[in-house]
């Protein structure tokens, strides 16, 4: 009787100091990284829900110091952060683990995000994931999943959740569902005696090797080259490589 008492009152002051969705967590016995996903949002962990916010914003998620995003309200709705954006050749992409551990680029412009903030990020709260697409025809497709999470370093950036699939540019992302990313110096793909990432010149969730290839080579379109341009495979295949990608995230 005594220990129900204690119980019910460590739930009252959890209610006053962190809010109800923390309380209840520990009412119904979920642990921390529970309490983390029902706790009532920060509203400066994540891009506004506003159609007029669309440029670089300040945000603050987990342990990480706060940092700037490119949010983006026009693709797709309010909402969305910019983890990765590719529209032209100047920005080189085949780069070291470190690079794509701590980000590059201009957020104003081309860049990656970061394996360290894009794990942040989808630890904080659930998020789904968006890629847009535009070829050099002007034409422009998108896949879009309803579930995305990438673990910590320490699993070497594992792609452990990617949920259902809309989209009308094809799903060339399912297949890399539960794969460690690889880099040119970290070979983490399931492909023996081969690195995907030197032999497609591009840093992906490889597997054996991909369906897409995103931070491939930036080339002009059609080529000749089998699957080391910016390529999706769902849309245009393995021997055409994008104007313009996209990839967002935007919390559930």
């Amino acid at each position: 009787m005594q220990a129900t008492w204690v119980h019910w009152l460590l739930v009252l002051f959890l209610c006053k100091s962190t809010g109800l969705a923390v309380a209840l967590s520990v009412a119904s016995g979920t642990d921390g990284s529970d309490v983390q996903g029902l706790a009532i949002q920060n509203p400066n962990s994540q891009c506004p829900v506003d159609t007029a916010v669309n440029g670089i914003h300040n945000i603050t998620v987990g342990n990480l110091e706060p940092f700037q995003v490119s949010c983006d309200a026009k693709i797709a709705g309010p909402g969305w952060t910019v983890i990765a954006r590719r529209t032209s050749e100047e920005l080189l992409f085949y780069r070291n683990w470190d690079s794509f551990k701590r980000g590059f680029g201009n957020i104003s412009g081309d860049f990656f995000i970061g394996l360290d903030k894009l794990h942040a990020i989808t630890k904080a709260q659930n998020q789904e994931l968006y890629v847009y697409l535009e070829d050099f025809e002007g034409n422009h497709r998108f896949a879009q999943y309803d579930e995305f999470y990438i673990e910590s370093e320490n699993e070497a950036y594992r792609m452990s959740k990617l949920g259902r699939f809309i989209g009308d540019a094809g799903d060339s992302l399912n297949v890399h569902r539960n794969q460690k990313f690889t880099t040119y110096d970290r070979d983490n793909d399931v492909k023996a005696n081969l690195n995907c990432a030197v032999e497609y010149m591009g840093a992906w969730w490889h597997k054996d090797c991909h369906h897409s290839n995103l931070f491939g080579m930036y080339l002009n379109g059609s080529v000749d080259i089998y699957a080391k341009g910016m390529c999706w495979k769902g849309w245009r295949g393995y021997y055409y490589s994008y104007k313009l990608m996209q990839m967002m995230v935007r919390p559930k």
